[in-house]
């Protein structure tokens, strides 16, 4: 299994740079670092990033192709790709739940939208992109230069969008940690998959999950109440509920709290929902859900380490240093 962590650009660059390197240091695979228009610039800080490291991938986790254009979003990877050395890993969606509120912004095909952004981004990575689709057109665009491939992951929940990573992205970035919804996206890979004649396996299964480390199982479970409150009260299909599995009086009183700003959502998170996004408790409490999901067919984890200050999350980190290790035996570390 392929171990990365996800890093919150909440921060000044040149602190959260620091984290990279701690990452790396303690054998982390990858980093990934959020797009949002509120928080700090993604790609200057992954160029920071990779100035001060030497191995570690580099990731969007992930990047709305609603507010950068695909061909914008090849470009900006390419050019990492290129400072860091061939690191660059690229993770794309179609929005975030704040893009209809927000800027009114809502695709009418986000299947479609993805589906194109993915042929003009490896397009252009490999040389010219000339595509007409249903919602995103290039034709005769070009970089300047040719960078070669760069892995692709593709975020999203519903079942259609997960079918289409299997059967275009080399990866999927998923949240969940049941058994049932683990089998859910293999089963949607593997659909999406066979529609396109590959190989499942050639479709990373990547959960991005909050971690929180701490000696007591019930005080970790408490701290990652907030941190639940959008995995579990945001917008999803209720088909996956039950697969979460989740109580539908449970999820629907969250959904109101989450959708009207109420600052106090976080208290209606419940344990069954902390515990179907994410893990706490003591390091080995962590191995051991970790180590499931691998069992599971899981190939990439996304860890979210602790909330606060970066020297909370640099010491969570080291803390993680014998689990990377072991989750990383007999991988082979591929993206």
């Amino acid at each position: 299994m392929r171990a990365g962590i996800l890093v919150w650009l909440d921060r000044p660059v040149a602190d959260l740079a620091e984290l990279a390197m701690f990452a790396e240091d303690a054998g982390f695979a990858d980093v990934w670092l959020p797009d949002h228009y509120f928080l700090r610039d993604v790609y200057v800080a992954q160029a920071l990033m990779a100035e001060r490291t030497t191995r570690i991938g580099l990731g969007t986790g992930v990047a709305a192709v609603q507010l950068r254009h695909p061909a914008l979003i090849a470009s900006s990877a390419a050019t990492l790709h290129e400072l860091s050395g061939g690191r660059a890993l690229i993770g794309i969606g179609p929005g975030g739940f704040e893009f209809p509120a927000q800027f009114r912004m809502r695709p009418e095909s986000p299947l479609s939208l993805m589906r194109d952004s993915i042929s003009i981004i490896r397009a252009l990575l490999d040389g010219d992109a000339n595509h007409t689709g249903r919602v995103l057109t290039a034709s005769g665009a070009r970089l300047g230069w040719h960078p070669g491939p760069i892995p692709i992951f593709i975020s999203g929940r519903g079942p259609r969008m997960i079918e289409l990573a299997g059967e275009l992205a080399d990866g999927v970035i998923v949240h969940g940690l049941g058994p049932r919804f683990i089998g859910y996206v293999r089963d949607h890979v593997a659909r999406g998959a066979t529609r396109a004649g590959r190989d499942p396996g050639s479709c990373a299964i990547s959960i991005m999950l909050d971690v929180q480390i701490n000696e007591s199982e019930a005080d970790a479970i408490e701290l990652l109440r907030p941190r639940c409150a959008l995995m579990a009260g945001g917008s999803y299909t209720d088909e996956l509920i039950p697969v979460y599995g989740l109580d539908l009086e449970d999820v629907n009183r969250l959904r109101s709290a989450v959708s009207s700003g109420d600052p106090d959502a976080g208290a209606l998170v419940t344990e069954q929902m902390v515990r179907a996004f994410a893990i706490g408790g003591s390091v080995s409490t962590i191995r051991d859900g970790l180590a499931a999901l691998k069992d599971q067919g899981v190939t990439n984890v996304i860890l979210k380490l602790g909330e606060g200050a970066p020297d909370a999350t640099a010491a969570q980190i080291e803390l993680m240093k014998p689990v990377v290790s072991e989750l990383h035996q007999g991988s082979g570390n591929a993206p």
